[in-house]
Order: C-alpha cells, then structure tokens, then sequence
C-alpha cells in the first residue's frame, strides 16, 4: 500500500460513503487519481464495494493447492502392467481448500487465496468452490499452466494404493502474490496453510503473521520435513503417527512415544497438537501441559477414507473459534471424520454441528 492510498483508506474508514471528489479536494488530486487508488485498495482487500465499506474479520484465510481430485477403484484386484476395469470419480480438492469447504458447511466466512490454470479444471474449481460459500475473489488465474491435479488409486479397502500429482501452478502462490494480499490476510481470525507451498512463501507467512493463529496439516512425511524448521512459530498442527515421527525425529511405537514426540514440538513452540491416529483416535496435547485421548467408535464400513482428515481439522478450528471446549471439541472433529468416510466424496455435503451432535448421541448408545 502505498503512503497516498494510506492517506485515503483512513479518510474512507472514517466517512464510509464520502465521495470521489471530495477525497480528491482534501488531498489535492484528481478525482481520476482517487479512482485509481480506490480501485487498487479494493483489489488489495482493504476496502470492500459501495460505499467503500471496510472488510470485517470475520472470516477464516486458507492459503495453499486447489485442484482436482481423480479417484479410480479397480474392480478387480491390482496388478502391475494391467489395464483394470474401474469406478473413476472426479471431484474438487486440495488439503486446504477442503477444509475451508468443511468449515463453510459448518457455518464459517472463508476466503481462499491460491493459483489455478487457466483452464476447464481451474473454471472447475473457482465454480465448485463458490457453490459452496468460499470466497474465491482472490483466487489468481495462470495463463500457460495446467490446474492442480491429484490422480488416487484405491486399494480394497478404499484406502490409498498409490497416487500421482502435479501442483507446479502453486509456484505462483509466491511471497509477491502473498504481500499483494496482506490486508485479507492480516485482518482474519485464523489461517490455514498447507505444505505444498514453497518454502519461502510458509516462512514468509509465518514470519509475517506471528500474531493470527495458524494451523497447519502436513500432509505427508515429505511434507512434514519441510515445515519441521517452522514448528515452533506454528500455533495448531495436525499429523499423523509417522508424520510426527519425522517432526519429532524420534521412533513411535506405543502411546508413551505419542506423548514424548508431543512434548518435542511443544516445548519448541508449538501451542496446540492434534496427532490423528487413523481408526483409534486421535490425541490432543497443547502447551499447558494437557494430555487427552479420544478413540473413535468402530466404523463397519468405509465408503471413502480420502476426507476424513480435512473434516476433522475443519471441526477442530471450528471449535476452536468458537470457544468450544477441547474435550467436546475432540468428539466433534471424530464425529466429523466419521460423516466424511459415510460420504462417497471426500467432503459430505450433509456435514453440520446438527448432524455432528447426532453421529456422536448415535454412537454413545
């Protein structure tokens, strides 16, 4: 922001609804010079439509990979160097853009800020994305590159078998792209980011916004390696066993090891742990030295074990800005997981805090 747009977002915030030409007579422009400014702060985010009202905070960031998600379940059993008779699903994806869509079912403002090709699959996304409440206004078009794509194939049990990707287009969710939209980012009440990012763009945002709440999921064990240096300035992180294996460097074997790799990462910084432990639960740990287990009721059949994850940390900060507390909140991020696997896509369109509360009264019967 430069300072003359300084001069004028402060005349607006003050006199919401004052004119062009007024601004221009108390800095001594032309109105087409006020135009100007006014046109760059709205593209900034620093002031929102008619009227030139201020964007409010309430809502959460989610900065990271949209794409589109390919799913193929063979028929038959696999085998390698085979064609196989198959379900293929598409359906749209990206760590952090599922979980903003998560946490727009559950009643939350979210703004996404991410790259896409300009392409049918990028046409795809900013559609599905809007559809379903996110603020996608921000979402930049890249001419020349293809749109995010991760390809899964499942094993038997719906489970992963192997998958391929291709995010090159996040190269353009750069540190310029990021400063360009410092006012979106500074003014929300929390922010999602996930590791596909490059890591001087993770290391700029969180250096930049040490004070909002971010939260993290790292995805992967490849990924983990890339934000274990960023622990300790993270607030909130979501990992699997073996992902905390490699932010802990220490071997899990049984629970006491869960607890010790926790105490690892809290004591660098961390505030908040979340270690999701598949079909047992998951285990909660944060800097005041609490220690919680919760397992989760035996699910008998799995329609789809892509989602669950992104449900259950959308539930998690969620519950965390609304000051639900940890122990409900726990229930509710497994209740959550568990809606996600009754879905045949990875995000269940029927998910809701009503219908949180009733998975969770059904299986305490």
């Amino acid at each position: 922001m430069t300072n003359k747009e300084k001069e004028i977002l402060a005349i607006i915030e003050n006199n919401p609804m004052i004119e062009q030409e007024d601004i221009a007579k108390m800095l001594g422009i032309s109105r087409s010079t006020v135009a100007v400014h006014i046109t760059s702060l709205m593209k900034q985010g620093y002031i929102l439509g008619k009227g030139y009202i201020s964007g409010s905070n309430d809502y959460v960031v989610g900065i990271g990979a949209a794409n589109v998600d390919i799913y193929g379940k063979s028929k038959i059993k696999i085998k390698t160097h085979y064609d196989h008779p198959s379900i293929i699903s598409t359906s749209v994806g990206g760590v952090t853009r599922n979980v903003l869509e998560n946490m727009s079912l559950l009643g939350n403002q979210t703004k996404l800020l991410s790259a896409v090709g300009d392409d049918v699959y990028g046409d795809l996304i900013i559609k599905h994305s809007k559809d379903v409440g996110i603020d996608v206004s921000n979402v930049i078009k890249v001419a020349g590159y293809s749109s995010g794509l991760f390809m899964q194939v499942k094993d038997d049990d719906n489970d992963m078998y192997l998958a391929l990707c291709d995010m090159s287009v996040n190269e353009k969710i750069d540190t310029k792209y990021i400063i360009s939209k410092n006012r979106i980012i500074e003014k929300s009440k929390a922010i999602i980011i996930d590791p596909s990012l490059n890591e001087n763009v993770i290391e700029e945002i969180i250096d930049r916004y040490s004070n909002i709440p971010i939260f993290i999921d790292p995805v992967s064990d490849n990924y983990a390696k890339k934000i274990k240096p960023y622990i300790g300035k993270i607030f909130a992180c979501k990992p699997n066993k073996s992902e905390l294996e490699v932010l802990s460097s220490m071997k899990i074997e049984k629970e006491e090891d869960v607890k010790k790799a926790g105490k690892i990462l809290l004591d660098k910084g961390l505030q908040r742990l979340y270690v999701s432990l598949g079909r047992e639960g998951c285990v909660y740990m944060d800097n005041k030295d609490n220690y919680i287990k919760k397992t989760m009721s035996p699910v008998e059949k799995i329609v789809n074990a892509s989602g669950a994850g992104d449900a259950f940390f959308a539930t998690i900060i969620h519950s965390y800005l609304n000051d639900i507390e940890i122990d409900k909140a726990l229930d509710y991020g497994n209740a959550a997981g568990i809606i996600a696997l009754n879905s045949d896509s990875p995000i269940n369109s029927n998910l809701s805090i009503r219908l949180i509360k009733k998975t969770i009264k059904e299986l305490n019967k």
